[in-house]
């Protein structure tokens, strides 16, 4: 180890150990503090190989956290994309660390795939981050807490998809009883996209702070078709992610788009798709409406606007959320 320190701690942020895995290449120049008063050391520089030994060795130090320089950031994220499922699936990694890497990396993925929603790479990394986020619901009883604690609560279409991925893979397992990983994986790569089509769509329409005219709210209708024909044009859409593409504003008394059906011609899915993406965009801070509390979000779900949702999927996804999230004794 060499004695090359880092004069300032705020030149530099904590990472799990469990982040940089044997077999690998250090991305970036690795710290650890050392010594009274303490001092960040350089441990590893970047493409140095690292090994089970290496990590081993900290362990029984004691050491459980490594530092990187802010300067190397981009390219710490980088590493930790890449090799996201393998941290995810590390024993050594707790599950609120693992959900925080899911939801960060998720969001700025998205950011990317928004600015630029016909790449392939994009794509690729979508469902990269996807196999990553369901991994860390079936490992973690309570990762979808971890990562509702973390999502953010002004909106932002990219966060928005992150959000309904997770409720939407959770509430799968929870209420329709599906566990198998694939399924999942397909389901939650649906909920990420749901809204790609409004990449297409002006930001001026997007953020209207006022009601939208008729012209307008007829290009927004437009957006589940032009995410399917966007993204088939990348890469072939499963029938359960096109699904809820396409689907996730049909309503139940048929007054959704862009199909208009109603009842039991909606897929269970895509009807539970329909109530994960209202309950989100009601509880995140919009350009026209504040945020409302889960209980506000769900009462006027349940009483406002029953006739768009199937009432025992909606039930259940009260019951699903529980007072942990709605806020109310239990």
């Amino acid at each position: 180890m060499t004695t090359q320190a880092v004069e300032a701690s705020s030149e530099v942020f904590p990472i799990p150990l469990a982040i940089m895995q044997p077999g690998t290449v250090a991305p970036v120049n690795i710290y650890i503090r050392i010594g009274r008063p303490p001092v960040m050391s350089l441990y590893k520089t970047a493409q140095t190989p690292l090994s089970e030994e290496v990590r081993e060795r900290l362990l029984e130090r004691g050491v459980s956290e490594l530092y990187v320089r802010r300067e190397d950031e981009g390219h710490y994220l980088d590493y930790v994309e890449r090799n996201i499922e393998d941290i995810i699936r590390d024993e050594l990694l707790p599950a609120e660390q693992a959900c925080r890497l899911v939801y960060k990396g998720s969001s700025r993925v998205m950011i990317d795939v928004f600015e630029n929603p016909r790449s392939g790479r994009n794509m690729k990394r979508v469902q990269k981050m996807v196999g990553a986020m369901v991994l860390s619901i079936m490992k973690h009883h309570d990762a979808l807490w971890h990562i509702a604690a973390m999502a953010a609560h002004d909106y932002y279409t990219y966060t928005h998809c992150v959000n309904v991925s997770v409720f939407l893979v959770a509430a799968s397992r929870e209420l329709l009883g599906i566990e198998d990983e694939k399924s999942l994986r397909r389901i939650g790569l649906g909920g990420m996209l749901h809204d790609i089509g409004k990449s297409q769509v002006p930001d001026e329409i997007l953020n209207k702070p006022g009601k939208l005219d008729a012209e307008e709210f007829d290009r927004i209708k437009e957006h589940p078709l032009v995410g399917v024909e966007l993204v088939n044009g990348i890469t072939k859409l499963s029938r359960v992610s096109e699904g809820i593409v396409r689907g996730h504003h049909e309503h139940f008394d048929g007054s959704g788009y862009p199909d208009g059906l109603s009842g039991e011609r909606i897929g269970r899915l895509v009807r539970l798709s329909t109530i994960v993406d209202v309950y989100d965009a009601l509880t995140t801070r919009r350009a026209y409406a504040d945020a409302r509390k889960p209980f506000e979000a769900l009462e006027l779900m349940l009483t406002k606007m029953p006739e768009q949702f199937d009432r025992t999927l909606l039930e259940g996804f009260v019951r699903f959320l529980g007072p942990r999230e709605v806020g109310v004794e239990a």
